[in-house]
């Protein structure tokens, strides 16, 4: 028996109003969510600075890789670099004014600065310790174990400038035990290479386990000449 279009039709428009049914809330649902995205994109940085003005992991600010994720924290000096160069824009340095060449006995007696290159056969006790958590404590790990690479850096780099010296690093912890996003947060008596040396000596290096999932904590190393 043949079907009638009339009979047929209703069904289609039935089947038609359902789907369109079912594409309506998920359009509004894609929307909504692109709309907060631009929201949140919009969002000013002094808006941020504003929602987050402190941060307990890196006191001296931090370095991002532009996707959200924290590559390591920043030290003292690095921070203030970086704000004198945001006040100071682009403007040029001012050139170095020479100094006249000395001459004579004077100009011997002071030229190559011996008392600054450390000698061979100095040598260097060293202490790693104490560390400091910033919420519950911390573990030294595996950090007081290369203490003859943490002199080998200050020797290589200028040695000490007194008889004793300290540097303080800066780093994270996660769940796993193991400093990361170390900064030089402070130093004595040695040079800047020799702070960074050790700093990346701490790093990827295991500690012990913190108390929250993610904590800051520093670290201190120092070193004592060891009397002849």
């Amino acid at each position: 028996m043949p079907i009638s279009r009339r009979a047929t039709t209703p069904r289609v428009a039935s089947i038609s109003r359902t789907g369109t049914r079912h594409r309506l809330p998920l359009f509004l649902f894609s929307l909504s969510l692109a709309a907060s995205a631009l929201a949140q994109k919009s969002e000013s940085q002094d808006s941020l600075l504003r929602r987050y003005p402190f941060d307990p992991a890196c006191p001296w600010g931090r370095l991002g890789n532009g996707k959200g994720m924290v590559v390591r924290c920043l030290g003292e000096d690095e921070a203030n670099q970086l704000l004198q160069r945001a006040v100071e824009g682009a403007a040029p340095a001012p050139a170095p004014v020479p100094t006249p060449p000395l001459s004579g006995a004077a100009g011997a007696g002071s030229a190559g600065a011996p008392n600054s290159a450390p000698s061979p056969d100095d040598k260097l006790e060293v202490t790693v310790g104490p560390i400091t958590a910033d919420q519950g404590e911390l573990s030294l790990g595996k950090l007081s174990q290369p203490k003859t690479r943490y002199a080998r850096c200050v020797l290589d780099h200028g040695g000490l400038r007194e008889s004793t010296g300290e540097v303080h690093v800066r780093f994270l912890v996660r769940s796993k035990g193991i400093a990361e996003g170390v900064s030089v947060h402070k130093r004595s008596n040695v040079s800047a290479e020799a702070a960074r040396c050790v700093a990346e000596i701490v790093d990827r290096r295991r500690v012990g386990a913190p108390d929250a999932p993610l904590v800051g904590a520093t670290v201190v190393v120092k070193f004592d000449k060891v009397a002849k």
